[in-house]
């Protein structure tokens, strides 16, 4: 079994990486039981109204999201690590307190709780990546951490239904404490993966006068990239909210399909991620991937336009086309930002940059649902086409964004000494960026005498294709 996962590139080669994947494969366990289950739970068992859990946990994600860019500056004050472990056991501690609420109070109060928590975990696991993979092989960790994520969700998923099954409090009860048990367990593999010390502004472990850390929130090619990124995952929302609602109820086919294009989307996420992540190792192959998945969820909307005229001896085949056709663009848009995510931030901030990068696909998270029934569930079939011209905007947008903001980052940090040749400063200064080409240069990050590997991150990420 494991030489076949190997032959697939599934688990990490890295010894510590491989830890990581495990841990990530068994909180994503918990996290399809919770998903699963966790809205009958808070109704039946602590017998709140539909309204008040859709209330707490609005109100959980928004002060999550607020909380994120804190969660990624302790990650690199005091190490990506321990705040990744002490989010873990802070989940884990929400988790169990859920068992014993039993009023709309404690229910509010546990859930802000696990929202920051969860949050944080999403906005510095991408830097905790950072400090557990070798620079090579950075991106190929995250896309294996994303197929980890989809068979775990799976899993537990899966086992969700045995409790569904049974109906009871009791088995509602068991289902979350399985979650909080999941929680623990994956914090002890974390605890025993290595991680390098957190770096300072100025390259440095320790000892010189660190320069001002950079702040995200102040670097505009960051936060450009940052948002239209946002806008493409949108992608995200449309399989789990928009399709099973249009399926169902605006198209000829059996409501068993919805099962069926998700599981095509899953197979196919597990088999090709990380060899779709190898098609985005450079900035220009990054830059073309953004593009490229703006042009194949644009395309697939055209599809899903078709199924509300076609009966249900084709709908079904063509449904099947457009999960294969989404789920490439989905591929292409992960991938994409994986690479934009890692390489356009400084790697003294990695934790506040790729909180702050995590920001994008969170905020459009929770706004998809009313942008999706206002887009498509309002407008019929013509929705998924201005649907489509939106995923191809954005596409475009991330493209361009990216190209321009690697093209400043080579410019400030190969240009003269000074406030725009600073380690971490990129995007924050004003530089003059070179003419557009038609493809933007690899950026080269600043030399960090401490940490030679880390100097020449780009060059490395760039050869890892051609090397595997």
């Amino acid at each position: 079994m494991r030489a076949a996962l190997r032959s697939l590139e599934l688990l990490p080669s890295d010894p510590g990486l491989r830890r990581f994947a495990s841990a990530n494969l068994v909180n994503t366990v918990g996290s399809g039981l919770y998903l699963t289950g966790s809205a009958l739970f808070f109704t039946r068992v602590i017998g709140l109204s539909s309204g008040q859990v859709a209330l707490g946990l609005g109100t959980a994600t928004a002060v999550g999201l607020a909380l994120m860019v804190v969660c990624g500056r302790l990650a690199d004050r005091i190490g990506a690590k321990p705040v990744y472990l002490a989010l873990l056991l802070l989940q884990a501690t929400a988790m169990t307190g859920y068992v014993f609420v039993d009023d709309f109070t404690g229910f509010m109060i546990v859930a802000v709780i696990s929202g920051v928590a969860d949050r944080g975990i999403a906005g510095t696991v991408g830097a905790l990546v950072h400090v557990v993979a070798p620079p090579a092989e950075r991106l190929t960790a995250r896309a294996q951490l994303r197929t980890a994520t989809n068979v775990g969700l799976g899993c537990g998923t899966l086992l969700a239904g045995i409790a569904l099954s049974v109906g009871t409090p009791t088995a509602y009860r068991t289902l979350i404490l399985a979650n909080a048990l999941l929680f623990l367990v994956a914090a002890a593999l974390i605890s025993r993966v290595p991680a390098r010390a957190p770096r300072k502004a100025d390259g440095s472990g320790g000892g010189a006068p660190a320069t001002p850390a950079p702040r995200p929130l102040r670097d505009r090619g960051y936060l450009a990239v940052t948002a239209a990124n946002g806008l493409l995952s949108l992608h995200v929302s449309t399989l789990s909210f928009a399709l099973p609602l249009w399926v169902v109820t605006r198209t000829s086919a059996p409501a068993w399909s919805v099962s069926l294009l998700v599981l095509v989307n899953t197979v196919l996420v597990v088999l090709l991620q990380v060899r779709a992540s190898r098609s985005a190792a450079t900035l220009p192959a990054a830059v073309r991937q953004a593009r490229r998945a703006g042009m194949l969820l644009a395309l697939s909307c055209g599809f899903m336009f078709l199924t509300a005229h076609l009966p249900v001896t084709a709908v079904v085949p063509v449904l099947v086309l457009w999960a294969v056709v989404f789920t490439l663009g989905e591929l292409a848009q992960s991938s994409s930002g994986f690479y934009f995510g890692f390489e356009l931030a400084p790697d003294s901030a990695q934790g506040a940059y790729q909180s702050v990068f995590a920001l994008g696909p969170g905020i459009m998270r929770s706004l998809a649902p009313g942008l999706l029934s206002l887009v498509v569930l309002d407008h019929g079939s013509a929705g998924w086409l201005w649907l489509g011209a939106l995923f191809a905007v954005a596409g475009v947008l991330t493209a361009a964004c990216a190209g321009r903001a690697g093209r400043r980052l080579t410019t400030e940090t190969t240009g003269p000494t000074g406030p725009t040749g600073t380690a971490g400063t990129a995007g924050t200064a004003v530089a003059t960026a070179p003419t557009e080409t038609a493809e933007p240069m690899e950026p080269t990050k600043p030399t960090k005498p401490a940490d030679p590997a880390d100097a020449v991150v780009a060059k490395t990420t760039a050869a890892a294709g051609s090397a595997k």
